[in-house]
């Protein structure tokens, strides 16, 4: 999966919640898919971080409030994450 492909899957999912922790449980489930397919630490942490400043490139003009609280709160777990 490209990282175009991933971002757009994680944007999807993150449409579907209903809350902060669903979010926190979509993100915590996509790093621990990557886990398992045994990537060193290092690439995770890479791509996770790439993942949160692509993130923040978002504009919320582009996105209903609710979607774009969820994009928000995916970006603080993944700060905090990393």
């Amino acid at each position: 999966m490209t990282f175009e492909e991933y971002k757009y899957a994680m944007l999807l999912h993150l449409e579907t919640a209903r809350d902060c922790e669903e979010v926190e449980k979509i993100v915590s489930h996509s790093i621990q898919k990557m886990q398992d397919k045994h990537l060193p630490a290092s690439v995770i942490t890479d791509y996770l971080r790439d993942l949160r400043h692509r993130l923040q490139e978002l504009s919320p003009n582009d996105f209903d409030p609710i979607h774009w609280c969820n994009i928000r709160s995916a970006i603080i777990y993944l700060k905090n994450y990393l």
